[in-house]
Protein backbone atom coordinates (compact mmCIF):
# COMPACT_ATOMS: atom_id res chain seq x y z
CA UNK A 1 0.00 0.00 0.00
CA UNK A 2 2.63 2.43 0.96
CA UNK A 3 4.48 1.70 -3.05
CA UNK A 4 1.00 2.41 -4.60
CA UNK A 5 0.75 5.82 -2.27
CA UNK A 6 4.55 6.95 -3.15
CA UNK A 7 4.10 5.75 -6.84
CA UNK A 8 0.61 7.91 -6.47
CA UNK A 9 2.42 11.03 -5.35
CA UNK A 10 5.52 10.94 -7.78
CA UNK A 11 3.15 10.48 -10.59
CA UNK A 12 0.51 13.70 -9.54
CA UNK A 13 4.15 15.40 -9.14
CA UNK A 14 4.95 14.92 -12.48
CA UNK A 15 2.03 16.42 -13.77
CA UNK A 16 2.68 19.38 -12.29
CA UNK A 17 4.71 21.81 -14.73
CA UNK A 18 7.99 22.45 -12.61
CA UNK A 19 9.80 25.17 -14.03
CA UNK A 20 13.25 26.71 -12.47
CA UNK A 21 13.98 29.98 -13.57
CA UNK A 22 17.19 31.57 -12.00
CA UNK A 23 16.18 34.29 -9.55
CA UNK A 24 17.58 37.52 -10.23
CA UNK A 25 18.99 39.44 -7.31
CA UNK A 26 19.08 43.04 -7.05
CA UNK A 27 22.86 42.09 -5.32
CA UNK A 28 23.51 40.59 -8.92
CA UNK A 29 23.30 43.55 -11.08
CA UNK A 30 25.86 46.42 -11.14
CA UNK A 31 24.78 49.33 -12.86
CA UNK A 32 26.55 51.84 -15.15
CA UNK A 33 26.58 54.80 -17.30
CA UNK A 34 27.31 55.16 -21.33
CA UNK A 35 28.44 59.06 -21.46
CA UNK A 36 26.42 60.61 -24.57
CA UNK A 37 29.76 59.66 -26.65
CA UNK A 38 29.96 56.38 -25.65
CA UNK A 39 26.33 55.90 -26.09
CA UNK A 40 26.23 57.27 -29.67
CA UNK A 41 28.80 54.66 -30.01
CA UNK A 42 27.08 52.17 -29.19
CA UNK A 43 24.20 53.02 -31.58
CA UNK A 44 26.09 53.53 -34.08
CA UNK A 45 28.00 50.46 -34.04
CA UNK A 46 24.43 48.40 -33.72
CA UNK A 47 23.40 50.06 -37.01
CA UNK A 48 26.60 49.39 -38.60
CA UNK A 49 25.53 45.44 -38.22
CA UNK A 50 22.09 46.08 -39.77
CA UNK A 51 20.45 45.90 -35.94
CA UNK A 52 17.43 47.89 -34.85
CA UNK A 53 18.21 50.67 -31.75
CA UNK A 54 15.46 50.44 -29.57
CA UNK A 55 14.48 51.56 -26.45
CA UNK A 56 15.10 48.85 -24.20
CA UNK A 57 18.40 46.67 -25.59
CA UNK A 58 19.30 43.39 -24.01
CA UNK A 59 22.45 41.93 -25.35
CA UNK A 60 24.48 38.55 -24.11
CA UNK A 61 27.67 38.21 -24.69
CA UNK A 62 30.54 35.77 -24.80
CA UNK A 63 34.32 35.45 -24.30
CA UNK A 64 36.88 33.87 -26.30
CA UNK A 65 38.38 30.83 -24.24
CA UNK A 66 35.09 30.97 -22.05
CA UNK A 67 34.85 26.92 -20.55
CA UNK A 68 31.41 27.01 -19.16
CA UNK A 69 29.93 25.10 -22.20
CA UNK A 70 33.11 22.53 -22.51
CA UNK A 71 31.12 19.36 -21.76
CA UNK A 72 28.03 20.19 -24.49
CA UNK A 73 30.89 19.20 -26.91
CA UNK A 74 30.70 15.43 -25.75
CA UNK A 75 27.31 15.31 -27.13
CA UNK A 76 25.55 14.60 -30.76
CA UNK A 77 25.96 17.44 -32.85
CA UNK A 78 22.02 16.25 -33.77
CA UNK A 79 21.96 17.19 -29.50
CA UNK A 80 23.83 21.03 -29.77
CA UNK A 81 21.74 22.05 -32.58
CA UNK A 82 18.51 21.42 -30.98
CA UNK A 83 20.28 23.42 -28.22
CA UNK A 84 21.13 26.09 -30.54
CA UNK A 85 17.73 26.10 -31.83
CA UNK A 86 16.34 26.70 -29.00
CA UNK A 87 17.87 29.38 -27.99
CA UNK A 88 17.16 30.98 -31.48
CA UNK A 89 13.81 30.48 -30.74
CA UNK A 90 14.06 32.04 -27.22
CA UNK A 91 15.52 35.55 -28.54
CA UNK A 92 13.08 35.30 -31.24
CA UNK A 93 10.21 35.16 -29.04
CA UNK A 94 11.69 37.87 -27.27
CA UNK A 95 11.63 40.23 -30.06
CA UNK A 96 8.44 39.74 -31.64
CA UNK A 97 6.76 39.96 -28.19
CA UNK A 98 7.80 43.07 -27.58
CA UNK A 99 7.97 46.49 -29.26
CA UNK A 100 10.23 48.60 -27.30
CA UNK A 101 12.71 46.07 -26.48
CA UNK A 102 15.34 43.72 -28.31
CA UNK A 103 17.80 40.91 -27.66
CA UNK A 104 20.84 39.93 -29.52
CA UNK A 105 23.39 37.67 -28.63
CA UNK A 106 27.09 38.68 -29.39
CA UNK A 107 30.60 37.35 -28.60
CA UNK A 108 34.16 38.20 -28.75
CA UNK A 109 35.73 37.59 -31.90
CA UNK A 110 38.15 34.62 -31.96
CA UNK A 111 38.00 30.75 -32.73
CA UNK A 112 38.40 28.84 -29.11
CA UNK A 113 34.54 28.73 -28.12
CA UNK A 114 32.97 25.54 -27.52
CA UNK A 115 30.47 24.02 -30.37
CA UNK A 116 27.35 25.48 -29.11
CA UNK A 117 29.05 29.07 -29.86
CA UNK A 118 31.19 28.57 -32.60
CA UNK A 119 27.61 26.58 -34.84
CA UNK A 120 25.22 29.31 -33.63
CA UNK A 121 25.29 31.58 -36.99
CA UNK A 122 22.97 34.24 -35.14
CA UNK A 123 26.05 34.97 -32.96
CA UNK A 124 26.60 38.39 -34.19
CA UNK A 125 30.82 38.70 -33.68
CA UNK A 126 31.61 41.77 -32.06
CA UNK A 127 34.64 41.83 -34.40
CA UNK A 128 36.11 45.28 -33.61
CA UNK A 129 35.51 44.92 -29.53
CA UNK A 130 33.22 47.62 -29.48
CA UNK A 131 31.00 46.35 -27.29
CA UNK A 132 33.93 44.65 -25.26
CA UNK A 133 35.20 48.27 -25.15
CA UNK A 134 32.16 50.58 -23.52
CA UNK A 135 29.86 47.51 -21.88
CA UNK A 136 31.78 44.03 -21.26
CA UNK A 137 34.84 44.92 -20.51
CA UNK A 138 35.37 42.46 -17.48
CA UNK A 139 35.91 39.03 -18.80
CA UNK A 140 33.35 36.36 -17.03
CA UNK A 141 32.96 32.49 -17.46
CA UNK A 142 29.87 32.07 -19.29
CA UNK A 143 29.13 35.18 -20.48
CA UNK A 144 27.44 38.62 -19.53
CA UNK A 145 24.27 40.19 -20.29
CA UNK A 146 23.01 43.48 -20.02
CA UNK A 147 20.42 45.78 -20.71
CA UNK A 148 20.95 49.26 -21.69
CA UNK A 149 18.39 51.94 -21.72
CA UNK A 150 18.25 55.25 -24.43
CA UNK A 151 19.33 57.18 -21.49
CA UNK A 152 22.41 55.12 -21.93
CA UNK A 153 22.43 53.59 -18.78
CA UNK A 154 22.61 49.87 -18.50
CA UNK A 155 22.72 47.17 -16.40
CA UNK A 156 24.71 43.92 -15.96
CA UNK A 157 24.11 40.82 -14.99
CA UNK A 158 27.21 38.44 -14.78
CA UNK A 159 27.82 34.77 -15.19
CA UNK A 160 24.33 34.52 -17.75
CA UNK A 161 24.93 31.24 -19.84
CA UNK A 162 21.12 31.16 -20.48
CA UNK A 163 20.39 34.86 -21.00
CA UNK A 164 17.78 34.84 -17.89
CA UNK A 165 18.74 38.87 -17.59
CA UNK A 166 15.53 38.51 -20.22
CA UNK A 167 13.27 37.82 -17.49
CA UNK A 168 13.85 41.11 -16.00
CA UNK A 169 11.36 42.61 -18.96
CA UNK A 170 7.68 42.94 -18.09
CA UNK A 171 8.33 39.56 -16.37
CA UNK A 172 9.03 37.94 -19.50
CA UNK A 173 8.96 34.14 -19.15
CA UNK A 174 9.35 32.96 -22.42
CA UNK A 175 10.22 29.83 -24.16
CA UNK A 176 12.51 27.68 -21.86
CA UNK A 177 15.23 25.88 -23.61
Amino acid sequence: MKNIFLFFIIFCLNLIPLETVAQIKSDDLKDFQLTKEEYSEFKTFLISKNLKVKDTIFIKYDFNNEKCWDQLDLHSKKYINKIVSNFQTHISYFNTSFETAVAYNFREPGKRFNKLKLWDETIIIDSDKILKKLIFKEKVECGTSAVILADGSYLIYEKDPHFELLNLHHNYSGNKF
